[in-house]
């Protein structure tokens, strides 16, 4: 439990420096953004906080865990459905694949805890509660205007001009 207090913790740190990436909103879906990406962060630092002050030894500390666990599941989903402007397009795809990893440590975490103790789902939902988080570091990345960095991580460039805008498609009725 105490690796994943630090994750959090180093996850916030990032966070909130990030937060003040939109203050400068020009439009509206800027400022919603933002407020959004505000209570995101807000809500993380207080399961964060919450978890942190879980007493190991306590009888219900995989209750609790799991009670802090399931509602960062929930605003990780929260967060994922948020409109992401044009500016940070980037973000969005990773925002879904920090909220599937987040449902997928959850699980694990139930399966690790919910009963007899199992060691081997303990260690799957710690993978992919660091990925859900490593997704998240890159957002801030990207909200800071920077280029992501680390393995597996690829980035692809495109010169102003060269963009071709997306047409939705309509279907013929």
């Amino acid at each position: 439990m105490k690796n994943i207090r630090n994750k959090v913790l180093m996850f916030l740190v990032l966070s909130i420096v990030s937060v003040n990436i939109c203050a400068c909103s020009k439009n509206d879906e800027l400022a919603v953004y933002k407020t959004n990406m505000e209570s995101f962060f807000t809500e993380v630092s207080s399961c964060n906080d919450a978890m942190n002050s879980i007493d190991p030894n306590a009888d219900d500390a995989p209750s609790q865990l799991l009670t802090y666990i399931d509602k960062l599941n929930e605003d990780f989903s929260l967060m994922a459905s948020y409109d992401v402007p044009k500016e940070f397009k980037a973000a969005e795809s990773l925002a879904d694949e920090a909220a599937d990893n987040m449902t997928k440590a959850a699980l694990s975490y139930h399966e690790a805890y919910d009963g007899e103790f199992n060691a081997d789902a303990e260690s799957t939902a710690s993978q992919y509660y660091e990925r859900a988080f490593v997704r998240i570091q890159y957002i801030v990345t990207i909200l800071h205007g920077e280029i992501p960095e680390g393995d597996g991580v690829t980035v692809t460039t495109q010169e102003a001009g060269q963009i071709d805008p997306i047409e939705e498609e309509t279907s013929e009725q």
